[in-house]
């Protein structure tokens, strides 16, 4: 399918320009069938993200986690890609999902893992008091994976706590094709990089397809079409509705009227756009950025109980009080900007 959508694929999104005086059905779009593979990578990216941001937090170093490939698990893969004694982390569910999941990591990478969680420099030789933290460390990554699960595709889950052990690669008491293998690279900038692998039994890949595909339309229904950002703004500009009204009426490109009902709209109302919370800005001098250590204080242009800018896609949309839920930080909006400029923050 072309990147660009056609008149007909818009009309199509639409409901389509039917004859009023026909009895017959409004014609609604053929979606092709969504790609296995394209839906694990999406639900093993959001894991990776939270492995990210929970491992830099604790460990207070910037860790990357990449999700890379994902393939039928194989001895001969997992092997050129784990060349070191290694550890096996097992997951397992106690609710929404039937089936568990494996991460086999090095024995040198849990070191530098563990080492840099109880403020060392990440140097320190593997020792068996190691497994302990890097299982608690893996219990914490896959508490903000289950929340973001429920928060991103609707679904519900919790976990046991994980389980370490040895891992011996050539005596794996796995059987490794009723397993997909997900390849994860580890970097932490110039300092240290290395590679996991993510064993998920085909149990829990095939009911994540199941739950995504139903519950995201955003997956299912919009990214089958190929919408950009670009293009979704382009429908904007043709469609005029009132947010009160069950039904649209838009103009097409040929000028057309159009008559849409809600639910298409909200295949659009349903992509996720990137929103974050502004506190303040300061310029200084590559003198005094050098000067900064810890402990270091930077003065922003922002007064201290001055509303701070909550923005979307980098564009203000509203100001509001920054707020604490639940030991995380919210914000209260207490002003928006106009919808107009609202539409054109989604640009």
């Amino acid at each position: 399918m072309s990147d660009i959508l056609s008149q007909e694929q818009i009309d199509a999104l639409l409901n389509g320009i039917g004859d009023e005086s026909s009895s017959s059905a409004p014609v609604k779009p053929e979606l092709p069938a969504v790609d296995r593979n394209e839906l694990i990578q999406n639900v093993f990216t959001l894991f990776c993200s939270q492995a990210s941001t929970v491992i830099s937090t604790v460990d207070n170093k910037k860790i990357v986690f990449t999700f890379e490939s994902c393939e039928k698990a194989n001895i001969e893969t997992i092997k050129s890609k784990i060349n070191a004694v290694s550890l096996s982390l097992k997951i397992s569910f106690k609710s929404g999902f039937e089936g568990d999941c494996k991460l086999i990591i090095q024995k040198k990478d849990v070191a530098v893992l563990a080492d840099l969680m109880v403020f060392g420099d990440g140097t320190a030789e593997y020792s068996e008091d190691h497994k302990d933290t890097i299982g608690e460390l893996l219990n914490q990554v896959m508490g903000a994976f289950t929340t973001a699960l429920g928060t991103e595709h609707g679904i519900t889950a919790s976990h046991n706590p994980i389980e370490v052990e040895e891992c011996d690669l050539d005596n794996l008491s796995l059987q490794l094709d009723t397993y997909d293998m997900i390849t994860i690279p580890l970097d932490m900038q110039d300092f240290w990089s290395s590679v996991a692998i993510l064993l998920v039994s085909q149990e829990i890949s095939d009911q994540l397809v199941s739950h995504v595909s139903s519950n995201d339309p955003s997956l299912s229904k919009a990214d089958s079409f190929g919408l950009s950002m670009s293009e979704i703004d382009d429908l904007s500009k043709v469609t005029s509705f009132n947010s009160d009204s069950s039904s649209f009426t838009e103009t097409s490109l040929s000028g057309t009227p159009v008559n849409a009902p809600r639910e298409n709209i909200e295949m659009l109302l349903d992509i996720d756009l990137d929103v974050s919370i502004e506190l303040g800005r300061s310029l200084l001098s590559i003198k005094r950025i050098l000067e900064l250590a810890p402990g270091s204080i930077v003065e922003l242009d922002r007064m201290a109980g001055e509303p701070v800018d909550l923005l979307v896609n980098n564009k203000v949309v509203a100001k509001g009080e920054v707020v604490v839920i639940d030991e995380a930080f919210g914000i209260r909006i207490v002003s928006l900007v106009s919808p107009e400029e609202r539409i054109k923050s989604l640009q």
